[in-house]
């Protein structure tokens, strides 16, 4: 596998990587004692959750610091996107999108990695990223990154047709 900076020519190759995710259950999460916890809860009518893509990348690139393709057998299988705030030393993860052939082999994390490269830990001392409630295997794949939930979000995809909660997730760069 090979990780090279995004690049406008990949445009096309990006939007149309299959990244559908089938979603079966979410994280019924809760606050105890300052701390989130969670617990996996079937649904009764299981959705398919699609993403825009080709929608997603019209806010960048001006508006990420650093994007990221990985490649396998010469084709995109991946993107991931972030930006830097100095104020409070943040790394955040704006998209992190494997497609459904390359998930469970590493490449997200790989991609994380090569992220925090691009930020030293005296830049950004925290990592942060947005997920939903009803994407548990993420949820999962990021606990085993050594992110914790950190909040929830009830508003941020209110006015979508599955409407959903945010939830944030975040990790010290040294971790």
């Amino acid at each position: 596998m090979e990780l090279r900076r995004y690049d406008e020519a990949d445009r096309e190759s990006v939007a149309v990587l299959d990244v559908e995710t089938p979603v079966t259950s979410f994280a019924d999460v809760e606050l105890h004692a300052g701390s989130f916890s969670w617990q996996e809860t079937a649904l009764a009518d299981p959705i398919v959750k699609r993403h825009d893509l080709a929608h997603y990348l019209t806010e960048g690139p001006a508006g990420w610091d650093h994007a990221l393709v990985a490649i396998r057998n010469d084709r995109i299988c991946a993107f991931s996107a972030c930006e830097f705030s100095a104020w409070n030393r943040r790394l955040t993860i704006l998209h992190m999108y494997v497609s459904r052939p390359a998930r469970g082999q590493g490449i997200g994390r790989a991609l994380l990695d090569a992220m925090l490269s691009v930020s030293s830990p005296d830049d950004a001392q925290h990592v942060w990223l947005e997920t939903q409630v009803n994407n548990v295997p993420a949820i999962r794949a990021y606990e085993q990154m050594g992110f914790r939930i950190v909040g929830l979000d009830q508003t941020l995809y209110a006015d979508h047709p599955d409407a959903d909660t945010a939830l944030y997730m975040s990790r010290r760069v040294a971790d």
